[in-house]
C-alpha cells in the first residue's frame, strides 16, 4: 500500500468570540462559487453566479440546560496526533442543486463510504468530495435519510481510514472537523457536549420526526454541516447539523447512534437525494 502523502496542517479555530450564526437545519451548508474540477473529475457545468440559498430555521433546543457549566474546551482537548488522523479522514462535499453549488463537510465511516448531512446533498446531482490532500473524486449518494438529516456517499478510491463510531458522554471535550465557508483546508472547532436527548423537530421537508441529538458548546459556521464530532480519542460521537438561533456558541450534532442504521442501509446503487431545499 502506497504511503499516504503528507497533508497540510489543519487549521485550529480560536476560542475568541465571532459573529453569531443564525442557524438551522440547512444552516451549515452553504452555496459557494463553482470550483474548477481537477483531472480526476470534470463534473457538470455549474450555475453561475452562485447565490446563497435561503435556509429554514430550527428553534433552539434544550435551552433549559446551563451550557456555562461546560465551558468550551481548547484545541488541546484533542491531541495533535489525533487531530492529524481525524483531519486525514475528513472531506469537503460539494454539488450543484437547482439553486447553486452547495458545500459542506463529511468523513470516512467505512471503506469508500463518506458520511455527510442530508441537507448538504439534498437535490444534488453528481456530488464530489475533496480530500485534504487536494484530490477530487466523484461521489454517489447511496443512503439519504431526511428524518435523521444524514446521508452516505460511495466514493470509489476514497482511500481514507474509516473513523470509529462511539457513544457520546455529557461533559466530553472534543472537536468538530469541517470546512467552514467551503474553504479547501480542514478547520478544527473545539466542542464540549453539554446535553443529549431525543427531541421532536421537523425533517428536511417539514414533516415532524424524532431524533437523538447533542447540544454542544461550539462555534460552528456554514460549511461545517456533516463534519464529525469526535472525542479526545478521535472516535466519532456525532455529526454536526445545526447551530442555535439565539446563541453563537451553541451548536447541534446528530448522535452516532442515529448514524449506524443509515450506514447499514447504504445501497449498492444510487438513491434519490430528494427535492431541492428552498
Amino acid at each position: 500500500m502506497a504511503a499516504m502523502p503528507k497533508l497540510p496542517p489543519p487549521l485550529r479555530r480560536p476560542g475568541t468570540p465571532r459573529r453569531a450564526v443564525v442557524a438551522l437545519l440547512a444552516v451549515l451548508a452553504v452555496v459557494a462559487p463553482a470550483t474548477p474540477a481537477s483531472a480526476h473529475h470534470r463534473g457538470p457545468a455549474q450555475p453561475a453566479p452562485a447565490t446563497p440559498v435561503p435556509l429554514p430555521q430550527l428553534n433552539d433546543l434544550l435551552t433549559g440546560l446551563l451550557a456555562a457549566l461546560f465551558p468550551p474546551g481548547g484545541a488541546g482537548t484533542v491531541a495533535p496526533s489525533v487531530q492529524e488522523r481525524v483531519a486525514a479522514s475528513t472531506v469537503r462535499v460539494a454539488g450543484a442543486d437547482c439553486r447553486g453549488v452547495r458545500v459542506g463537510s463529511g468523513f470516512a465511516a467505512r471503506p469508500d463510504l463518506a458520511v455527510t448531512a442530508a441537507h448538504v446533498v439534498a437535490g444534488v446531482t453528481r456530488p464530489e468530495v475533496l480530500r485534504p490532500d487536494g484530490r477530487r473524486l466523484p461521489a454517489t449518494v447511496v443512503a439519504f435519510d431526511p428524518d435523521r438529516d444524514l446521508a452516505v456517499q460511495r466514493v470509489d478510491g476514497l482511500g481514507q481510514s474509516p473513523l470509529p463510531l462511539g457513544r457520546p458522554v455529557v461533559g466530553t471535550q472534543g472537536a468538530v472537523f469541517g470546512y467552514p465557508g467551503g474553504q479547501p483546508r480542514v478547520e478544527i472547532s473545539p466542542a464540549t457536549i453539554v446535553a443529549s436527548g431525543v427531541v421532536r423537530l421537523d425533517n428536511l421537508y417539514g414533516g415532524l420526526t424524532s431524533r437523538e441529538i447533542l447540544r454542544l458548546n461550539a462555534r460552528l459556521a456554514p460549511g461545517d454541516s456533516g463534519g464529525p464530532l469526535v472525542d479526545g480519542a478521535g472516535t466519532v460521537v456525532g455529526v454536526a447539523f445545526a447551530v442555535s438561533t439565539v446563541r453563537p456558541d451553541v451548536a447541534y450534532a446528530v448522535t452516532a447512534r442515529e448514524l449506524e442504521p443509515v450506514l447499514n442501509s447504504a445501497s449498492t446503487s444510487p438513491v434519490s437525494t430528494g427535492a431541492c431545499l428552498s
